[in-house]
């Protein structure tokens, strides 16, 4: 299931935060998951759904990865990161200051 597998390269995603390589290997391919899941009404609701998952930084990218339908959702979650502090705070700190600008783009 596409969304069970989004979830886990997001869990995993956010344990490897001390290597690079395979972070960004991670977040890579969970980007490409999320681009499938957000194509279905069923896929798009999993993905808010994770907003409440326990971990930040699977919070973070489905708050991040749904901004594009449901803003009045994902921005109070990443207000809520962003008042933290680390490296998850300082990536919601920069993806609202980029959904402000209209300059985030999440169909690279």
């Amino acid at each position: 299931m596409l969304l069970t597998r989004y979830q886990r390269a997001l869990e995993d995603w956010d344990e490897s935060q001390d290597n690079p390589t395979e972070a960004n290997a991670l977040f890579d391919a969970a980007h490409a998951l999320a681009k499938q899941l957000r194509q279905t009404k069923e896929g798009r609701a999993g993905i808010q759904a994770l907003m409440d998952h326990p971990r930040s930084g699977v919070q973070l990218i489905a708050a991040s990865d749904t901004l594009a339908w449901a803003p009045d959702r994902a921005v109070p979650i990443l207000k809520s990161l962003e008042s933290g502090s680390g490296l998850h705070a300082v990536s919601a700190k920069y993806t609202l200051r980029s959904y402000r600008s209209g300059k985030l783009n999440l169909d690279w």
